[in-house]
């Protein structure tokens, strides 16, 4: 992990903290923000956007740049945990949590790609949308999700 800039400002201490609490979802800037201000911590945006800037660069956080037009969206790095050039991601359009998924078939998929049509996959960039399993029992507990695939 890289060293930041030498000093610990208490917007760089809240957001680490932040993103310490939930080490398996992305935040984009405006959600974190958000989510800040309602636990009582009132930090700007541009302030968010530092802080940011230099925890990416120390390691501390990770950045990840969806689709095209898509807002870019942070995670906590777990010193060094997820290093996404070598697998899938899946996240779930409910509850925004990206999952890390080291699947042989998914690598599978990708190597016959790589063989047969000449293409190799940025797994950095590959994410496949769903619902996870917590959400749709969630949601069919309130009766709101209908299962499309039985």
């Amino acid at each position: 992990m890289r060293q930041t800039n030498g000093y610990q400002t208490k917007q760089k201490t809240s957001v680490t903290a932040y993103f310490k609490a939930h080490p398996s979802v992305h935040f984009t800037v405006d959600e974190l923000t958000e989510a800040l201000h309602s636990e009582g911590i009132r930090i700007g945006k541009s302030t968010v956007y530092r802080t940011l800037h230099h925890l990416t660069d120390a390691g501390i956080i990770r950045k990840y740049t969806p689709a095209a037009g898509e807002s870019a969206c942070y995670q906590y790095a777990k010193d060094g945990e997820h290093q996404c050039d070598s697998h899938f991601h899946l996240k779930c359009l409910v509850c925004g949590t990206l999952h890390h998924v080291d699947c042989g078939h998914l690598s599978a998929l990708a190597a016959h790609f790589r063989l047969h049509h000449g293409f190799t996959v940025d797994y950095e960039k590959t994410v496949l949308y769903g619902t996870c399993d917590a959400c749709k029992r969630a949601l069919s507990a309130s009766n709101r999700y209908t299962d499309k695939t039985k």
